[in-house]
């Protein structure tokens, strides 16, 4: 019988000919601008991953699963984590009922995040399987708020690990041996929307942790808590964040995590319902018991792309602690909230259903029965929205499409989302033939803000036809071009005067308008 290994008739392809095929297809185009990503950790994510990339960690390809770093987790046979749920209700007979009932409907451990009377609290339920929120216990690492912050994921762990050393020694001071005092710390962290890289950091937290353990002569590593990130959470919309919650959750789960709790959808904006706390305890459930997630020990490894991913994170992530200055993260953190707000100002960082793909229909402000004031990246957009509802005002935005067919489409759908992320009414139309036609829907619909979409080669003919007329029909109306032609200065000349498009700041352009018609 033949031997022959099972693609032998296919020729090895090497990266210089993927390279040159890339370079082919590209046409010139810049490389590192078109297929190149580089995260906000500065590092910089290749359109692909072949083996080759690997060839220099073989360090943290070597390990079987539960063996130092503990890259592949802990856990030799299976990958099964804790499934832990928030209780949020106050009273503490409240509280015990809910917990009694998430655990008999699949949860394995509860968390209680109000009261101090854990006698009353947890009456009735396995120690083992209750943790307190509420009381302050400084074994436990939480970055959760540097995380809702904007920390991004090397300032994370840098700070993670600051803390835990702290920690180890505070315990090993006070009498504990270092076995002692490692059994005692746990992480708790927040898995956030990149999936990939968040799969990497709980790999990379690990295999930090297992080498600090190592300076105190213990082996072992991170025992790990994974929570769904509050940070992109949405109040419009917020079915969604039940989508955002399930990839965050297998990020965890895909990496190892000990145990898990998966936020519910709406407790951004309230208390989470039985209703919305059984949906955040079935993405857990469903992760195990439909995709057997936890049956697979580290289903990430020999990923080219993870395992470099990983490496980097750790790399980077060691040398910031190594460097940590106390005094200083706060900035550090600052300025990275401020890289990401930019992203979201103009809508490269995407949060559908909120700056993009808006809802207009939705209303929130008579839903929203706690207090917004955690930093979120949402956050900056549902203000505008909110404050348009409160104010009783919606102001019309109607839409002059005119000429090439899909370049008015295009531009008329962008211009759609852009507006609709502060709740304003859009009047689409199907083309408009004549200017008589477009002034006449006009004085029908009665807008605030007109915008012309249609094709760059076309716009100034159509301006010089078009707004000349709105004006003096309708003195204060606001004449927009939908895109940033070269032309601009001739286009303002005839009567534009503003230019909406994608390098647009959102935030900035949209609050602008709040105060010019009166929504602020």
């Amino acid at each position: 019988m033949s031997q022959e290994k099972l693609f032998a008739e296919f020729p090895d392809v090497s990266t210089e000919e993927w390279e040159a095929t890339i370079q082919a297809d590209l046409k010139g185009a810049d490389y590192e601008k078109k297929l190149i990503w580089k995260t906000l950790e500065g590092i910089s994510v290749k359109p692909y991953y072949r083996k080759a990339d690997t060839d220099g960690i073989s360090w943290l390809l070597n390990n079987l699963p539960g063996e130092f770093p503990f890259a592949r987790g802990t856990k030799k046979t299976e990958n099964n984590w804790e499934i832990r749920e928030n209780i949020y209700e106050t009273d503490p007979a409240a509280a015990n009922a809910a917990a009694k009932n998430a655990l008999q409907h699949g949860a394995d451990a509860v968390c209680f995040l109000y009261g101090t009377d854990t006698n009353a609290l947890a009456a009735g339920i396995d120690p083992s399987k209750v943790h307190f929120d509420s009381i302050e216990n400084k074994s436990v690492i939480k970055t959760h708020n540097y995380h809702n912050a904007g920390a991004n994921i090397i300032q994370e762990l840098s700070i993670a690990l600051y803390a835990g050393l702290e920690q180890m020694d505070a315990l090993t001071e006070a009498g504990q041996t270092a076995e002692q005092a490692a059994a005692q710390i746990s992480f708790s962290i927040s898995v956030g929307s990149r999936y990939f890289l968040e799969i990497a950091k709980i790999r990379a937290l690990r295999i930090l942790w297992a080498n600090v353990l190592k300076e105190y002569g213990v082996t072992g590593t991170a025992k790990i808590h994974a929570c769904t990130s509050m940070w992109n959470a949405t109040v419009f919309d917020s079915n969604v964040n039940m989508l955002r919650v399930t990839t965050e959750a297998m990020s965890a789960a895909i990496a190892g995590a000990d145990s898990i709790t998966v936020i519910p959808y709406d407790a951004v904006f309230k208390k989470p319902d039985e209703f919305s706390c059984r949906i955040a305890r079935n993405v857990q459930l469903l992760l195990k018991n439909e995709c057997n997630f936890h049956k697979i020990v580290d289903p990430s490894a020999g990923s080219y792309y993870i395992e470099t991913l990983t490496d980097q994170i750790a790399s980077k992530a060691l040398e910031a602690f190594k460097n940590f200055d106390p005094n200083t993260i706060e900035k550090a953190i600052e300025d990275s909230w401020k890289q990401k707000e930019k992203l979201i100002a103009q809508r490269r960082e995407v949060f559908i259903g909120t700056n993009q793909y808006p809802n207009l229909q939705e209303k929130m402000s008579d839903k929203i029965t706690v207090q917004l004031n955690m930093r979120r990246g949402p956050h900056i957009f549902e203000a505008l929205r909110l404050q348009t509802e409160k104010s009783g005002k919606t102001p019309k935005v109607f839409l002059w499409t005119a000429g090439d067919l899909a370049m008015r489409l295009a531009r008329a759908t962008f211009i759609k989302n852009f507006f609709g992320c502060a709740g304003y009414t859009v009047i689409d139309t199907n083309g408009i033939s004549s200017v008589s036609e477009g002034i006449e829907l006009v004085k029908k619909n009665n807008p605030q803000i007109v915008v012309l979409c249609s094709k760059d080669e076309e716009y100034i003919g159509l301006v010089k036809e078009i707004f000349p007329v709105l004006e003096k029909e309708f003195p204060g109306i606001v004449r927009i071009v939908a895109g940033n032609p070269k032309d601009a200065e001739d286009l303002k000349a005839a009567g534009a005067q503003d230019f909406v498009h994608v390098l647009t700041n959102v935030i900035d352009s949209l609050s602008a308008y709040q105060k010019k018609l009166g929504v602020a």
